[in-house]
């Protein structure tokens, strides 16, 4: 009980906090980027978010099966802390660090195309390690909706309409899936509050940044 306890407080720390988090927002900062920029088409852009949640929550059934478990809000409140830290760590790589590594991807198709799958590719294999290459059927879906989320943001351009977009894909269907309802709450808490953290840091970084131009 007590390793496993450690075991997810180390994941917890080390993947979705130091990785997922302080990585790309370390070099957000080295390198002056920016969550959001200048959309160039906001209706599409909605379009391809609102397909990606279609698809993965009522298509799949995911939404009639949360209906049907009945969660209590405490065990709603524990899937959100568990799965904010993660999917920031996801959003920040896919929809911050991936679109800032290709460079000039706005006014060239070929390396939005790119930009795309990049970040579909991103998202197989991210789920496919997290499945411990057991679920290729689940890396898939999650590639193809990686599919659907990089349109979303080619069009979109923010990172925290897009995030909030995958959040709630993350959580409905963890919730479907009913396998965290033990999970230690203390440890939820921590790994929210390191990603919190580092966000409030970069807040305050940013604003002080704007206050002294």
């Amino acid at each position: 009980m007590q390793q496993t306890l450690l075991s997810s407080l180390l994941f917890s720390i080390v993947f979705t906090g130091l990785i997922g988090c302080f990585i790309p927002i370390y070099f957000k900062n080295r390198f002056g980027w920016k969550y959001n920029k200048k959309s160039s088409n906001k209706t599409a852009g909605y379009i391809f978010l609102l397909l990606a949640i279609v698809f993965s929550t009522i298509l799949s059934g995911a939404i009639f099966k949360v209906i049907e478990l009945k969660y209590s809000w405490s065990i709603i409140l524990k899937y959100i802390l568990l799965f904010f830290p993660m999917s920031i760590g996801i959003g920040l790589f896919a929809f911050l660090l991936i679109p800032n590594t290709i460079k000039k991807w706005k006014k060239n198709r070929a390396k939005r195309v790119l930009l795309v799958i990049s970040i579909s590719i991103f998202f197989f294999v991210s789920f496919y390690i997290d499945s411990l290459f057991q679920d290729i059927e689940l890396a898939a879906t999650m590639g193809f909706i990686g599919l659907l989320l990089g349109l979303g943001y080619i069009f979109l351009r923010n990172f925290w309409i897009v995030y909030s977009s995958l959040f709630i894909i993350m959580l409905v269907n963890t919730l479907a899936d009913n396998k965290y309802d033990d999970y230690n709450y203390w440890v939820v808490i921590i790994s929210t509050l390191l990603s919190l953290t580092i966000l409030a840091f970069d807040f305050i970084k940013n604003r002080k940044s704007k206050i002294g131009t």
